[in-house]
């Protein structure tokens, strides 16, 4: 998902103000849950996207829906997206707002690719030499992709590291298919 300028000023108030507040894990979870309940909810995604919808019907909606499972600062922080008539972009504010608390935590997010899932001692082995190579701590999101082969996909931040035997076997595909020394063998 793309994080907006609009996502990240609307993150950064609330981070700003869950830091002043000493709130900055249980908003995170707050904000966790606002975006998967937006996530399996289509109708609800329309309703907040829907112009027809008056602003304090959808404040009713939310607030329903959240009740007692979410801050007073949460609650009122969705108040015044709705107020402000941005309540269509709340899952792009969401993850703008994880985004600057790995941030300010000094979490790097990894993500790796594998042909079958890995062990606890594999992963930990991962975890740890991102952790080496980023010099941050690394929360690692794994993925099972079969088509690699073997090997594994990492990814960090906006690189891609691929190691997989799919890839491998097709740089080998194409160094044969452009080799010029041996024509129509």
């Amino acid at each position: 998902m793309v994080v907006t300028k609009l996502g990240r000023v609307y993150a950064k108030a609330l981070i700003d103000l869950a830091k002043e507040q000493d709130q900055v894990e249980a908003i995170r979870e707050d904000m966790r849950l606002v975006s998967a309940t937006l996530n399996e909810s289509r109708e609800l995604t329309s309703v907040m996207s829907s112009p027809i919808v008056k602003g304090d019907k959808k404040q009713a909606i939310l607030q329903e829906i959240f009740k007692e499972k979410i801050s007073d600062l949460s609650a009122r922080f969705l108040n015044i997206v709705v107020d402000h008539g941005r309540e269509g972009s709340l899952r792009v504010i969401a993850q703008a707002f994880e985004n600057m608390y790995l941030q300010h935590k000094g979490i790097e997010k990894v993500s790796v690719t594998t042909a079958y899932a890995l062990s606890d001692d594999e992963v930990k082995a991962v975890t740890e030499k991102a952790s080496a190579y980023t010099g941050k701590q690394v929360e690692l999101a794994q993925n099972v992709d079969e088509k690699i082969i073997g090997g594994m996909v990492l990814r960090v931040g906006d690189k891609r590291y691929n190691g997989s035997l799919a890839h491998q076997l097709e740089t080998l595909r194409r160094q044969f298919k452009d080799n010029h020394y041996i024509k129509d063998f």
